[in-house]
């Protein structure tokens, strides 16, 4: 299991965005809706695969690398997974000179 660092517990905005941003994005690629159910059990996935045992009260450093770790797993599969709500979706369609801004 990854350590946990006291007194730096992880900013609520990172679970905000792996929550309802990247799990739900990667819930629709995989053609399933986006029900707490099946972002559990997505969360479950990538906990398993990317070997930790909790991502519950970790460090900002932590909960960064394991959104970071999620996002270059998928991207390595050829899908872009949003990580800010600016990108719209189909955004990995667009030509990069017009999107650049919103990476």
């Amino acid at each position: 299991m990854k350590s946990q660092a006291k007194n730096n517990i992880a900013d609520p905005i990172i679970y905000r965005l792996y929550w309802s941003i990247v799990c739900r994005d990667i819930l629709n690629h995989l053609g399933y809706d986006s029900t707490r159910k099946n972002k559990n059990i997505l969360h479950e996935f990538h906990k398993r695969v990317l070997g930790y045992e909790t991502t519950a009260g970790q460090s900002q450093e932590i909960m960064s690398t394991f959104v970071a770790e999620v996002l270059l797993y998928w991207a390595e599969k050829g899908w872009f997974i949003r990580n800010n709500r600016k990108q719209d979706l189909g955004i990995e369609n667009e030509e990069l000179s017009k999107i650049w801004d919103k990476l």
